[in-house]
């Protein structure tokens, strides 16, 4: 299969470079935009698969495969549009079927107050994912995200993270070998 990976921090993806080119973005929506933009002209993936650490908001555990993606830091309310949803977009919110991921440009360490206004329910946050989806919407590109609950979005995420951001990887690498197998893009490297 024709695919890269793409995480926002080294310490998210040590290894993972035996399975698939690995693209790191840096932290945030813009740098994740630049780099996966870049990497997509320079590999023409089939498929981006998104890996990396979430701050849990629901009671979950583990590492999960994303179904929504929402950008829960886009607020135009005072101009009666709902929060989550860019404006004249022809955006809507999903359905809440599966996990789903709010992406801000927010460190979450609050969820109920930072995540107010949303009209659904949030199972996850992180910081890159819906811009990447944006992306490969962009391109054409099929588009995968599987994300590792690294702490519970509260007043200990920042102590949280840094304790577990490398500990949800090796299930990830598990992942990949058993549903995706090797790229076919990593002689391209």
């Amino acid at each position: 299969m024709n695919y890269i990976i793409v995480t926002a921090l080294q310490d998210e993806s040590v290894g993972l470079e035996k399975l698939a080119p690995v693209i790191h973005t840096g932290i945030g929506k813009v740098n994740a935009c630049i780099k996966l933009y870049e990497a997509i002209l320079t590999f023409s993936p089939e498929l981006v698969i998104n890996y990396g650490t979430a701050g849990g908001v629901a009671n979950l555990i583990g590492l999960h495969k994303v179904a929504h993606f929402v950008q829960a830091d886009m607020d135009v309310r005072g101009l009666n549009f709902p929060r989550g949803i860019t404006p004249l977009s022809n955006e809507v919110l999903p359905e809440k079927q599966g996990i789903v991921l709010g992406t801000s440009d927010c460190f979450i360490t609050d969820a109920k107050k930072q995540l107010e206004g949303l009209g659904i329910e949030i199972d996850l946050v992180d910081m890159e994912a819906y811009a990447l989806k944006k992306v490969c919407e962009h391109h054409d590109v099929a588009f995968e995200a599987y994300k590792f609950i690294s702490d519970n979005a509260n007043e200990s995420a920042g102590e949280d993270w840094v304790n577990a951001v490398k500990n949800g990887t090796h299930l990830f690498a598990e992942v990949l070998t058993n549903n995706y197998g090797k790229s076919t893009l990593l002689k391209a490297v």
